[in-house]
């Protein structure tokens, strides 16, 4: 009796550690018990590099372990994604995602190796930071409407700089076009720099860009708009593109937002939430995220978060359709 006593003891045992392991409880107890690791998909020194290291140095003030940021830059954000989507849910990895990693590599490339919906547990979206439309000071438009209306006369004439082909800043002109009803000529640029130096020099007449502001205080190209939902709190003279250019529900924003694995204990991601929110609330992070990156702290929710990679899904699925979008 004792030996079957022994043995039924056993078995239930493993059954529970079994349980254990599947549902995350054990690890979700006593969380966190060791150092973090956020994943920047970014190179060290940029903004999303910047924003994850600003995010790492707040959390710390109240978690009991040290949060550090690994850079693992390339393939579109896609390497950084990869590796966080494959990690152990235990809440010891986590990856600081954007707009490219979720909502538009999915429609941009055949062969992706991970699923932005089923792979990732949405914690929270940190910030968002939109495109200013600025155009060469020669240019007779002096407004959106104008811009538009001159693109309508002179089909295809107007050159708009990007980033680079399916990058966000060439969607967010491609979804002008659209909505605007014009056609231009999209010109992608591998290094932003050059781009500013040739809207400054009128090589190209328009640009959906975000390193502009510089040159337009010193007059050397003009900002007609911004392409956010609402007005950024700081530049609050400059219209959104929806009201500046007749275009309701025009937003082309990029965000950057945190993720863990799937199949995270909710304890976990509900933690997050909260401390990053946190963090989120002072003044000061306010104004360093909008000075690294000319944005707005969101802070929303896990639910929040997962309706708006859906949404943007789709949406950018179908300007890449529409407009015939392809990879060099």
């Amino acid at each position: 009796m004792a030996v079957g006593r022994t043995a039924a003891a056993r078995s239930a045992a493993a059954g529970a550690l079994f349980l254990l392991g599947v549902t995350g409880a054990a690890p979700a107890q006593d969380y966190p018990a060791k150092p973090v690791r956020l994943i920047s998909a970014h190179a060290a020194g940029g903004g999303a590099d910047q924003l994850s290291r600003l995010v790492s140095t707040g959390v710390m003030k109240s978690l009991p372990v040290p949060v550090v940021v690994e850079n693992k830059p390339g393939a579109s954000t896609m390497i950084a994604a990869e590796y966080v989507a494959n990690a152990a849910p235990d809440g010891y990895t986590l990856l600081m995602a954007t707009v490219t990693t979720l909502s538009i590599n999915p429609a941009l490339f055949p062969k992706i190796r991970y699923d932005a919906v089923k792979d990732f547990a949405p914690l929270t979206v940190v910030a968002s930071t939109p495109f200013f439309v600025g155009t060469h000071p020669s240019l007779p438009a002096k407004n959106l409407r104008e811009l538009i209306q001159l693109a309508k006369n002179k089909p295809g004439m107007l050159n708009v700089g990007s980033s680079g082909n399916g990058t966000s800043s060439h969607l967010a002109g491609e979804l002008f076009n659209d909505m605007a009803g014009v056609r231009t000529t999209h010109v992608p640029y591998k290094a932003t720099a050059t781009r500013a130096t040739d809207l400054v020099s009128g090589i190209i007449q328009v640009a959906f860009a975000n390193d502009i502001l510089p040159f337009a205080q010193a007059g050397r190209v003009r900002i007609l708009a911004v392409t956010s939902a609402r007005r950024l709190s700081g530049y609050p003279e400059i219209p959104t593109v929806a009201e500046a250019g007749g275009l309701p529900g025009y937003e082309a924003s990029v965000w950057y937002g945190l993720v863990a694995p799937a199949r995270t204990p909710a304890s976990i991601v509900n933690k997050w939430h909260q401390t990053v929110g946190e963090v989120l609330a002072d003044a000061e992070v306010k104004r360093k995220i909008m000075s690294i990156l000319g944005g707005e702290v969101i802070g929303n929710s896990p639910a929040e978060f997962a309706a708006l990679i859906t949404s943007d899904l789709g949406k950018w699925a179908r300007v890449i359709k529409r407009a015939n979008v392809k990879l060099d």
